[in-house]
C-alpha cells in the first residue's frame, strides 16, 4: 500500500523520516509549509534518496530561496516501484513480463512571517500510475505556526485538500491529513535540544495517530529520535547528521512493529552561492 494516492503521505526529508511528521519542525522539505527555511546569503538545495516499506524507491529533489520577508519553495517528488510481474493463476518458474508503478509530485509554495506568525502554502501537481492506468491531480497544503519567545512553538497543518482524475473507472480520494503540534526548544552552553510532539487525523487511519520526536544539536553534529503511536501499528526512528560549512549530510532510518522493511533516506543539503 505504498504507492496510488498514499504517496503523499510518505516521509521526503530525513527529519521527518526519523523524528515523525510535526507541524512544528522547520525544514528545507518541512511537513509545515510555514516553515520552511532558507538563508539570506545564498539559496539551499536538497537531495534526498531511499527506500519505504516494500521497496519502494523515494527520490526528492527540493530548492529554497529567500525573496524579501518570504521564503519560495520548490520541489520534486519520485517515487518508483519497478518489479512488479504478471503472472498466471497456475505456479511458473517465471513470469509472462514485467510492470512498475509509480508516483510523481511537483510542488512549489510561498512562506512568510508576520511578528511570532508564520503561514505558508504549497501546490502541487500529482500523477500516480500502475502499468497502463494512470491519475492525474492538484493539491494544496496549508500551514501556521506560532514561535514564541520561551523556545515553544505551536504549529498547525492541513495537507492534501484537493481531487484527482479518473483512475480505471475510479476517482481515488486523497488522503486529507490534520495535524498539530508543540515543541520546546532547550539551549545549555554548546548544545541545543529541541522537543517535538503533535496529533494527527487522516482519512487513511481509522483512528488519531500521535508522533514524539527529539533533535539534539551538538556543534555540528545532530542526532534525531522519534516514535509515534496509531491504531495496532507503533514506530520508532532515528537519524544522525553532520555539517560541514555549506554542506550537510544525514542519514535515517525507521522501524515499525508490522516487520515489513527498514525504510531509510540519506539527504545532502548544500547552501548555494
Amino acid at each position: 500500500m505504498g504507492m496510488g494516492t498514499q504517496i503523499l503521505l510518505l516521509p521526503s526529508s530525513v527529519e521527518e523520516l526519523s523524528m515523525g511528521s510535526h507541524p512544528t519542525s522547520a525544514g528545507l522539505s518541512s511537513f509545515n509549509p510555514a516553515l520552511s527555511i532558507a538563508l539570506e546569503k545564498g539559496p539551499y538545495l536538497t537531495l534526498n534518496r531511499g527506500n519505504w516499506f516494500g521497496g519502494v524507491a523515494l527520490t526528492q529533489i527540493g530548492y529554497n530561496l529567500k525573496i524579501n520577508k518570504g521564503i519560495t519553495h520548490f520541489g520534486l517528488k519520485y517515487f518508483g516501484l519497478d518489479d512488479l510481474e504478471f503472472r498466471n493463476n497456475i505456479p511458473e518458474d517465471d513470469p509472462l513480463s514485467s510492470f512498475n508503478a509509480y508516483g510523481l509530485l511537483l510542488n512549489g509554495g510561498m512562506s512568510f512571517k508576520r511578528s511570532v506568525h508564520r503561514y505558508g502554502f504549497t501546490f502541487s501537481y500529482i500523477q500516480f500510475g500502475v502499468y497502463t492506468e494512470n491519475s492525474k491531480g492538484l493539491s494544496l497544503n496549508i500551514g501556521y505556526a506560532m514561535k514564541l519567545n520561551n523556545g515553544l512553538t505551536l504549529g498547525f497543518s492541513m495537507q492534501n485538500i484537493g481531487a484527482m482524475s479518473e483512475f480505471y473507472l475510479k476517482n481515488p480520494s486523497l488522503p486529507r491529513r490534520i495535524s498539530f503540534g508543540i515543541s520546546k526548544k532547550i539551549r545549555f552552553e554548546q548544545y541545543q535540544n529541541e522537543v517535538f510532539g503533535s496529533f494527527e487525523l487522516n482519512s487513511i487511519i481509522s483512528s488519531y495517530k500521535l508522533n514524539f520526536g527529539n533533535h539534539f544539536q551538538w556543534n555540528r553534529f545532530n542526532i534525531y529520535t522519534g516514535y509515534s503511536i496509531s491504531e495496532n501499528v507503533t514506530e520508532s526512528s532515528a537519524g544522525v547528521g553532520l555539517k560541514m560549512d555549506q554542506y550537510q549530510i544525514t542519514y535515517g532510518i525507521r522501524m515499525g512493529s508490522q516487520g515489513l522493511g527498514l525504510p531509510s533516506l540519506l539527504s545532502l543539503r548544500i547552501l548555494l552561492p
